[in-house]
Order: structure tokens, then C-alpha cells, then sequence
């Protein structure tokens, strides 16, 4: 029976898990130029030590058997070694950052944690040099030198790592079960990879231990994110669900029927299209033409020009329509400016909707000269002010956009949404 080659075995294993690095990378890349910025600092740090190496290790066993190449054998595990190290640290830095934040007693964990990978860095590097850990043979092949400096190191290490699990899990106490379930998912598999390579010098798997960690843990902010907009289409839903919009609308139908039968009979129409697009838009999975959210919106601000008569003007000013946005964007903004902007003027105001292309991204405009508030001392949990925030967060997430809002009080209030040109093209 022939005898496995350990190290194209090793080279297949990594590649796999450059491969799928590097799918990850691109996807969080794209995300960080469409948003302008980095939404997981440590974690894409993460990918970038990891990749390096991966890509390390691949060349060191290519290397492997070969004594024309021993340098490169030797300068290759060193660099694995010490992006590994670093892959370590920022490992534990996201776990951190995004999981149990506030906790001193983690704080001062990580650190030490940081210390040692440090240390262990240090250690790789003068190993190039002293060739105290491992060295190249002759023959060119890898050798593990053991000492007990190096038992110690690794020992040291172990322990330290599993002193972090258990106080990081003892202290996350506003987390989850799951989320620390996650959590030891995410670090006993780096230490498994390690224990294995330490006790078995045959095959490696730190590295790819690591990528699955990598894998877990994009799965888990993939959920989340989908959990998250869940939770937006269901606060969305609730908020448009509105009696008190629906009583006082029907109550002006049914004034308007003995007097004014043809104007009560539009208004029904308007009522019963705003109520339709309500509906179609809280089943929408996807972004919608603009043209049909400003058509909710015209339905809505007839019916409440209708109750608020000479109290609300309204002006468009529409350069452009022929984009794609999130459902229900544009119609929650212009609700909040006529229900808490300009009708809590006695004097009532004036509300203008104004679109236009500026700098690659298409933009809208609602102003209105009503009351406004001040922005450095809002409550954010306020209805319209949580209209807005989910406004922002759904444009942030699905169309790449950003909500800005600038308002003064006693002046008035100017929202801003723009959508990047690429993104606001698909439908």
C-alpha cells in the first residue's frame, strides 16, 4: 500500500482554506467600498493575517524535501508562524469588540492574551535566526526541535487560551446561550488545530482550524444581519400600522359624504391606493422603483392635505426618477415631517420633495419648515425618530446608501437620502 504524501495532503488542505479566505475577503471588501468603511475592523484584519498564512504554509511544504530550497522552506514557516500569531490576536480582539464588550475583567484577559502572542512572535522570529523551535535539514526538510523552552511556551499558551474562554464566557452575562455557544465554537477549534500540530508534527491544522472558525463566524453575521432586517420589516410593519391615521381619515370621509359626495369618493380612492401600497410594500423582499414610492407617497399627502387643508403646502421638485430604493423609504420620512414638523405649527408650513443626481449617487431631499428639534439631544426612541433610524438602516444595508438629517429648532428639518448610482440601477 502506498504511503500518503503528507505534504501535498497539507498543501491541499491549505489551499481549500485560501480559497474560501479569500472568498470571504472579497465579500467584505466589496462591502467595505460600498459603505466607505469597515464594519468588522478586527475581523477583516483577521482574513488579511490568515490568507498570509495560509499562503506561507503552502510554500513551506512545496518547499518541503527539497535542499535547494531549505532558505525558502525556513523563511515561509516563519512567516505562517508570525501572521499566525497575529491571525490569534485579532481573533480574540473581535471577540471582544463584538461580543462582550464592557467587561474589565476581559479587557485585562485580552491583554495578557496579547502579551503572550507577543511573545510567541517574538519567539518565531528569533527562531529564524537561533533555529530554537524548528529547524531545516540538510535534506531540507522541517524539524521540530524539542526543548522545554518550547514546552513551556506552548503550555503557557494552552492555558492562558483556555483561562480567556472560561472568564470571557463567566463575564458575557448580557450575551446569549447561543452567542456563547458560538463563542466556544469559535475558539476551541484554533486550540484543537493547535493541540494536534503540537502533539502530531505529520500534518498541519492550525490554519485551517482557523478557517472554519472564519466560516462559523461569517455564517453567524450573516444571520444576524438577516435577523436584523427581520426585525426592521417587523417594526416597519407595526408602524404603518396606524389607527389613529386610519380613524381620522375615515372620519373625514364620512364628514365629506353629505357635503361633498365627489371630493369623499376621491378620497376614498386615495385611502384605499395608500392602504394597497402599504401592503405590497410590507411583503416586498427587494428594492422597488422610485416612481412607484413617490406614488405612495402623493396618496398620502392627498389624504392629509385633505384634513389639514390650507395648513399643508406641498411642492415637488422631481429631476430625476429612475432608480430603485427600499420600500417604504421615502413614505415613513415624509409622514414624520407632516405629523411632527410642520401640522405642530399652528401656521401649519410648507413641505417640499426635490430629487437630483450628485457625485455618483442619486439623491432625495424632504424639507419642511415646520418645528424641527434639536438633533445633539433627541430621544431616539420617539416614533418619528425611530422611523428615521430604521429608514437608515434599511438604506445602509440594502442599498448601500445614507440617511443624513440636519434640523434646527423653531427653522425646520432637511432629510437627506443618497443611494449610489450602481446600486440604485437594480431593481
Amino acid at each position: 500500500m502506498p504511503s500518503i504524501n503528507l505534504s501535498l495532503v497539507n498543501v491541499a488542505l491549505d489551499s481549500f482554506g485560501l480559497i474560501v479566505t479569500l472568498i470571504i475577503f472579497s465579500a467584505c471588501l466589496s462591502e467595505w467600498i460600498a459603505q466607505k468603511r469597515i464594519v468588522f475592523k478586527y475581523f477583516f484584519l483577521l482574513l488579511v493575517c490568515t490568507a498570509v498564512a495560509l499562503m506561507g504554509d503552502i510554500v513551506a511544504w512545496l518547499c518541503e524535501g527539497h535542499p535547494e530550497l531549505a532558505l525558502w522552506t525556513l523563511v515561509s514557516n516563519t512567516i505562517a508562524s508570525c501572521a499566525g500569531q497575529l491571525a490569534m490576536i485579532c481573533f480574540m480582539e473581535y471577540l471582544r469588540c463584538n461580543l462582550y464588550q464592557g467587561s474589565k475583567a476581559v479587557a485585562v484577559t485580552v491583554k495578557l492574551f496579547r502579551v503572550l502572542c507577543v511573545a510567541s512572535l517574538g519567539y518565531a522570529i528569533g527562531n529564524a535566526f537561533f533555529g530554537y523551535a524548528f529547524l531545516v535539514s540538510p535534506s531540507g526538510h522541517y524539524v521540530h526541535v524539542e526543548n522545554e523552552l518550547m514546552v513551556v511556551l506552548h503550555l503557557a499558551f494552552s492555558i492562558l487560551s483556555f483561562a480567556a474562554l472560561i472568564i470571557m464566557a463567566l463575564c458575557a452575562t448580557a450575551s446569549t446561550k447561543s452567542s456563547r455557544a458560538s463563542f466556544v465554537v469559535y475558539t476551541l477549534l484554533p486550540l484543537a488545530g493547535i493541540v494536534v500540530d503540537y502533539t502530531y508534527h505529520g500534518i498541519s491544522l492550525t490554519y485551517v482550524s482557523i478557517v472554519v472558525s472564519i466560516m462559523v463566524i461569517y455564517t453567524s453575521i450573516y444571520l444576524q444581519r438577516q435577523k436584523m432586517i427581520d426585525e426592521q420589516r417587523n417594526a416597519l410593519m407595526l408602524s404603518q400600522i396606524n389607527p389613529h391615521f386610519i380613524y381620522n381619515t375615515l372620519s373625514a370621509i364620512a364628514a365629506m359624504c353629505d357635503i361633498s359626495p365627489k371630493q369623499a369618493k376621491s378620497l376614498t380612492v386615495d385611502f384605499a391606493r395608500y392602504l394597497r401600497r402599504n401592503l405590497d410594500s410590507l411583503t416586498s423582499e427587494n428594492v422597488i422603483p422610485f416612481e412607484k414610492e413617490l406614488e405612495h407617497v402623493e396618496c398620502y399627502l392627498k389624504i392629509e392635505k385633505t384634513r389639514f387643508r390650507e395648513k399643508l403646502n406641498v411642492i415637488y421638485s422631481i429631476d430625476c426618477k429612475d432608480f430603485y430604493l427600499p420600500s417604504l423609504s421615502l413614505q415613513p420620512i415624509v409622514e414624520n415631517a407632516v405629523k411632527h414638523g410642520i401640522t405642530n405649527r399652528v401656521e401649519g408650513g410648507t413641505l417640499k420633495i426635490a430629487t437630483f443626481i450628485r457625485d455618483e449617487s442619486y439623491v432625495i431631499e424632504v424639507i419642511d419648515d415646520g418645528v424641527g428639534f434639536d438633533t445633539e439631544g433627541v430621544e431616539t426612541n420617539k416614533p418619528g425618530h425611530v422611523g428615521i433610524e430604521n429608514v437608515r438602516s434599511r438604506i445602509r444595508s440594502i442599498s448601500k446608501g445614507r440617511v443624513n438629517v440636519k434640523s434646527t429648532a423653531g427653522v425646520g428639518t432637511r432629510v437627506t437620502i443618497e443611494i449610489p448610482v450602481e446600486k440604485g440601477r437594480k431593481a
